[in-house]
Formats: structure tokens, C-alpha cells, sequence
């Protein structure tokens, strides 16, 4: 099943001008060559629990059992929110860590999940073929991210209008890559009221 949702989003990437990310079919090797960094060594659920600044993550996919997703075979590029992006949400992020709302954080981080083995110099190479203008990729909450040049930075833009850029440097993993951005990219309901 995976495999197969894998391949139509492989077609939908063409139909979006990201046709040019065969990084989706790439080895983690071939990738992790292409992203620049050395040869993986562990699992996107261990790259992100010893990541510094993405404690809210890795605590959410902890906590929500996620993490064993994560620690699967099936490849995913995940654009994480670091820690200062939940740190913008104010009181909303901490009612968003509580088991309450467990099920909101878990769809939220849904949908900065897409399919596949993508690296940020892949990203680039997509926007590079496209000729300025913005390529999109599905996400596995039902929705896409756009990507777009920002003067010298990469942005990117969910659904919901919801704009932030890459900021960091991605960590590749055998099943995938994570690459942390600055912003939550999807609209945050406020606190619930007491």
C-alpha cells in the first residue's frame, strides 16, 4: 500500500513540476550523496530525537506513537517546525502538547510529511528546471506544499496560505530526510477556552 501511494504521488510530482525529484526513487545512499552529508546511520525517528531544536517534535512523535512510523522502511521527507517555530504559537502550542490534543498536533505534523526521499538540493534543482516559478509536492495530510525562491532562502507554503522557509540543515536518514523550517505550516486554532 505504501509502495503504491508512493507511485501515484511520484506521478502527481510530475504533473507539478517536480517531475525533476527522482530523489523519491533514489537509494538512501544515492541520496544522502546528493544532500551533500555522509552515509546515513539511523532511522528519521532517531535523527529527530537527538536533534537539537526539534525537542517538540520528537517529543509529539514520542508520545504519539508516530516515532515507529518513522522507524519503518517506508521513505518520508519530513519538514519539521523547530522549536522556535511552536514557540510563535504562544498558548496555542501548549495546548497543543497537551494528551487532549494529541490528535490535532498528530494531523497538524501530518501535513509537513511527504512521500518519498527529498533533499533540499533536490528542492532546488525542481525550482531550477521550473524557471522561477513555484513546484509543489503532496504531503500525507491530503494537502500539498508549494515551494518557492525567497531571495537567498527556499519558502514554502501549505494549503491554508501558512508561509515559512527551510531553516537549518536536513538530517538524512536511511528512511528519509528531515528538514527543519521556521514556521508551523498550518493554521493553529487558538487555546481552548477553560
Amino acid at each position: 500500500m505504501a509502495h503504491t501511494f508512493i507511485r501515484l504521488a511520484a506521478l502527481s510530482l510530475a504533473a507539478t513540476s517536480l517531475a525533476t525529484l527522482g530523489a523519491c526513487s533514489k537509494s538512501s545512499s544515492d541520496a544522502a550523496a546528493t544532500a551533500g552529508s555522509e552515509a546515513p546511520s539511523g532511522t528519521l525517528a532517531k535523527a529527530i530525537a537527538g536533534a537539537p531544536g526539534l525537542t517538540t517534535v520528537a517529543a509529539t512523535l514520542k508520545d504519539s506513537g508516530l516515532a515507529s512510523v518513522f522507524d519503518g522502511n517506508a521513505p518520508y521527507t519530513f519538514l519539521a517546525p523547530d522549536d522556535d517555530a511552536f514557540g510563535k504559537l504562544g498558548d496555542a502550542a501548549a495546548a497543543l502538547k497537551t494528551p487532549e490534543q494529541r490528535p490535532q498536533m498528530v494531523a497538524i505534523l501530518r501535513s509537513h510529511i511527504m512521500p518519498g526521499f527529498v533533499t533540499v538540493k533536490d528542492i532546488e534543482a525542481a525550482l531550477d528546471s521550473a524557471k522561477g516559478k513555484p513546484v509543489s509536492m503532496p504531503t500525507m495530510g491530503d494537502g500539498k506544499l508549494t515551494f518557492a525562491r525567497s531571495g537567498d532562502h527556499i519558502s514554502v507554503t501549505s494549503d491554508d496560505g501558512t508561509t515559512g522557509k527551510i531553516d537549518g540543515s536536513p538530517l538524512v536518514a536511511t528512511n528519509g530526510v528531515v528538514i527543519p523550517v521556521d514556521t508551523v505550516l498550518k493554521k493553529v486554532p487558538p487555546k481552548p477556552a477553560a
